[in-house]
């Protein structure tokens, strides 16, 4: 009935067929925790907690909360987790999986027909409660099915903790708020208490033996002798109890937590409430827990947020954040690449928080402080979300000034108001740039130079401030301006022209320093979004009729038009050379544009739309964030580490849905796959670069500089690479001892003298047995009486340099210097073929170097002569063409500098 089953290949795996052309999902960052309670083991001296992420799970260090293991994906959400060891226990749906460092290796499958939603591990098993009211038992070390019991609608199964002490024994909740204590060996009940009269919510043992803290739904905690069955004491906090956690150092402390996202603090000693921590998470708080022996609490909320926190102080009540990581727990609606790196990531939410998060190491992720809002939290005794700042609609930066001023500016919901940051800090800035009419915000941009900050209004009013005294400098306005909400701003790296967009279904381009329209463009559909690619000089929009059109500022004109969308563009991007856009749309469509064709090169359809697109600086990776998703997701460029040839598409070729990226990565059996080019395709031609592009042409080889560089210099490579003494000769053994000769002595065996003869007789050789011509040689006289030396040059290729330098050295110069003429006439060739052009120049240089002065010698060889001559005049032919060019490359560039 149960089995236990191998681990078999990944159903999320995105193979050839269903992935998209250029873009490889990569991994997914922002994700830390989510509403399943974590578990913490000890493993020496260290802690470490593993959390849930949906259907992975990640593995922390305590200390510094540094990421350890990351767990691979699961078919379904993960409800439950334990862990011993280096193996950890999920539970996805009935299933029960076993993970070893990370990767699968388990899975148990067995009578259960409902989700499992809470694991403990007990002695050598491993205790399952589902929602069909079922109690499973495995034995996790032999990895058999143990036994199972069925429990009535009386008794509805909520939580279990094991007691200490309490020997084969554990201790079982109920909604209908009884406790039972179980022998899990017998399957037999051994005591019922009596109910509590509220559902039970969580059960843990303290620090004394017997008692038990028991979590009620009302609020209610009560500290119970489970032996005695007596209650010892009865508390009460506001919300339900999701989690009880004592201190067990010298201060007598208990900490509960609540649906809220309120953790209360009690004094045990006092018997009553000592302080409330509100809003320590934003939202449910599903598990708590003191560190052994520590005064250090470590708490995870469904805001994707772990905390740990510090309490000092005489009383032991006094409370700090020591560490924590953190995501948005609401989608991301902006997302921007910070700078020219393309490490870090601005991000704007739904949760009113502006975040900056490292695609390298997620401990650099971090929130941009919003002031002393917990201390107003505090006195004010409202949520920490009342008191932020409305939700970013937009935001710019500039890496210009990071270190001098402020270098962020952002605009808010409906709000008139715009906000300095600095990136230096990762806090808000000094300045608030208000509206001179008092309407709202809902465009942001800063000049290239980082001085400047400028804010479009919803009444198509454009101010312009200065970013580091705050004040206001200019106002882009009047008769020729925008009479409609600005959609979008963007100035050029020289500080000359401002360009702006607005829902009136223009395009203005205004002069820098006098605040006047220089020209306009317009457009027959409100503009919702633009883009601006400073190095090309080209401006992307987006409007309401589906089209994105592409302008070149120099001409004023519009160069390119994109259709295709069949929804709302929601954002689109530049690639970093300007070659490429890249869109996304409520269609639920990626689509990537190639510029100097005008075609559509990729296209893909998500799970979940894209609500904003950003392109790595570097171009490695293209950025998106999605509707229901709090992560973001990294897609690699896949042109960027394999040959690809890029086609127009059409939209029959739609990519099937893909899969998002996962906070581990594409996980394959295959790594070969990710390499793989699609070439299924009947209509594309493979294309394979010529060696040669016409005959006229000079061409270099494409061998390494390594391979003809050194040949020139062999002599001096030589010298330095002679060892600075000669080696030292070992001692000799005794001269009445025979030895051999060699690096160590040997003694000589004492052998007859007919087997000496013999062994003399077998290392004398012959010369007749003695091949003088060499490989270099035989085909040298091959590819003469042929007249084409090509194989010739392809064999020396394969050698060398000091391989080479031997096989030159040992032309003979018997036969009127017949096989040095062989060499010069294979010379001769190859530069009338003017391929190789460095290699034959490097042969010839060392050749002559060794025979030069034979050569003088033989100044009367009518026929050596001839070869020289030769030689020289294809030289100074094929050289005086390259030196012409040269000069004209040369001319042609100092003209454009001056």
């Amino acid at each position: 009935m149960f089995k236990k089953i191998k681990l078999e290949k990944s159903k999320g795996i995105q193979t050839s067929k269903n992935r998209p052309h250029i873009f490889q999902p990569f991994r997914a960052i922002g994700y830390f925790t989510n509403d399943i309670p974590f578990d913490i083991q000890k493993r020496g001296d260290a802690y470490y907690l593993t959390t849930c992420v949906g259907n992975s799970f990640h593995v922390y260090d305590c200390e510094k909360l540094n990421l350890i293991t990351i767990g691979s994906q699961t078919d379904q959400p993960i409800t439950a987790i334990a862990s011993l060891n280096e193996n950890t226990f999920v539970a996805c749906g009935k299933e029960l999986i076993v993970y070893h460092r990370g990767k699968e290796v388990t899975r148990y499958i067995g009578n259960i027909r409902g989700k499992i939603f809470s694991l403990i591990i007990f002695s050598n098993y491993i205790i399952a409660l589902s929602d069909d009211n079922l109690l499973t038992l495995w034995d996790h070390v032999s990895g058999e099915f143990y036994d199972e019991i069925k429990f009535d609608e009386r008794f509805t199964l909520s939580t279990i903790i094991h007691p200490s002490t309490y020997l084969n024994k554990i201790l079982i909740g109920s909604r209908q708020g009884i406790m039972q204590i179980w022998n899990i060996r017998t399957k037999k009940m051994k005591y019922s208490f009596p109910s509590f009269g509220f559902p039970i919510t969580f059960l843990t043992q303290s620090p004394v033996v017997d008692v038990i803290a028991i979590g009620l739904l009302n609020g209610t905690i009560i500290l119970y002798n489970i032996k005695m069955d007596e209650s010892i004491m009865s508390l009460k906090q506001e919300g339900c109890v999701t989690s009880i956690s004592f201190r067990t150092d010298d201060k007598h402390i208990m900490a509960s937590a609540n649906t809220h996202g309120d953790i209360t603090q009690w004094d045990l000693d006092k018997k009553k409430l000592y302080n409330v921590i509100k809003g320590a998470h934003d939202g449910l708080i599903p598990s708590i827990q003191f560190l052994n022996g520590q005064a250090i609490l470590i708490t995870s909320g469904a805001d994707n947020a772990i905390k740990v926190w510090i309490f000092e102080g005489r009383d032991g009540f006094e409370h700090r954040i020591l560490k924590s990581r953190s995501g948005h727990h609401s989608p991301p609606t902006k997302i921007k690449y910070y700078g020219s790196s393309g490490h870090f990531i601005l991000s704007a939410a739904g949760d009113k928080s502006f975040r900056l998060f490292s695609v390298i190491r997620d401990s650099q992720s971090v929130e941009l402080s919003q002031g002393s809002i917990i201390k107003q939290s505090k006195r004010s005794r409202k949520h920490i979300d009342e008191l932020k700042f409305p939700q970013i609609t937009h935001f710019s930066s500039s890496e210009s000034r990071q270190k001098e001023w402020d270098n962020i500016l952002t605009c808010h919901l409906n709000d008139s108001r715009a906000r300095t940051w600095s990136f230096q800090r990762k806090a808000l800035g000094q300045y608030v740039f208000k509206t001179l009419d008092g309407t709202s915000i809902k465009a942001t941009n800063i000049s290239a130079c980082g001085n400047f900050g400028f804010i479009g209004t919803s009444t198509g009013v454009i101010e312009m401030f200065n970013m580091q005294s705050g004040f206001h400098r200019k106002t882009f306005a009047g008769n020729d301006g925008h009479f409609k909400s600005i959609s979008g701003l963007a100035s050029d790296p020289l500080n000359r022209v401002l360009i702006s967009s607005s829902l009136d279904g223009t395009i203005k381009i205004w002069d820098f320093n006098t605040a006047k329209v220089l020209h306009t463009i317009k457009i027959m559909s409100p503009i919702a979004a633009m883009i601006y690619h400073c190095n090309n000089d080209l401006l992307a929009i987006n409007s309401d009729d589906l089209c994105i059109r592409v302008i070149d500022i120099e001409t004023r004109k519009i160069v390119r038009e994109f259709w295709g969308h069949r929804n709302r563009i929601t954002d689109l991007t530049f690639s970093p050379d300007g070659r490429w856009i890249v869109s996304a749309s409520l269609d639920a469509t990626i689509r990537t544009w190639d510029l100097p064709t005008g075609h559509l090169i990729d296209i893909f359809r998500v799970d979940d739309i894209a609500t904003s697109i950003t392109f790595s600086p570097t171009g490695d990776f293209l950025a998106t964030s999605h509707v229901n998703n709090v992560g973001i997701f990294l897609w690699a460029n896949r042109s960027q580490f394999c040959n690809m040839s890029l086609r127009s598409i059409d939209e029959e070729e739609i990519v099937s849905t893909v899969s998002l990226p996962t906070t581990i990565g594409l996980e394959s059996d295959n790594e070969d796959d990710l390499d793989e080019v699609d070439n299924s395709k009947k209509d594309e031609k493979s294309f394979e670069t010529v060696e040669q592009l016409t005959e006229q042409m000079i061409t270099l080889s494409l061998l390494p500089k390594s391979k003809w560089q050194n040949l020139l210099n062999l002599e001096t490579i030589k010298k330095r690479n002679k060892p600075k003494e000669p080696p030292k000769t070992n001692e000799k053994a005794p001269f009445f001892l025979p030895t051999l000769p060699g690096v160590e002595p040997k003694f000589v065996p004492l052998n007859d003298e007919s087997k000496d003869k013999k062994k003399k007789s077998k290392n004398i050789i012959k010369m007749a047995d003695i091949k003088i011509e060499t490989e270099f040689l035989k085909i040298l006289k091959k590819n003469h009486e042929g007249g084409d030396y090509t194989e010739f040059f392809d064999f020396i290729k394969t050698l060398n340099p000091s391989a080479i330098d031997f096989e030159l050295r040992s032309l003979s110069l018997e036969n009127d210097l017949i096989e040095l003429k062989y060499f010069l006439d294979a010379i001769e060739f190859k530069l009338k073929t003017k391929k190789d052009f460095e290699l034959v120049q490097a042969y010839l240089n060392h050749f002559l170097k060794i025979y030069g002065d034979i050569i003088m010698s033989n100044k009367d060889d009518q026929q050596l002569y001839n070869h020289l001559i030769s030689i020289l005049n294809e030289h100074k032919k094929e050289w005086k063409r390259i030196e012409e060019l040269l000069q004209y490359n040369l001319c042609v560039l100092g003209f454009f500098r001056k």
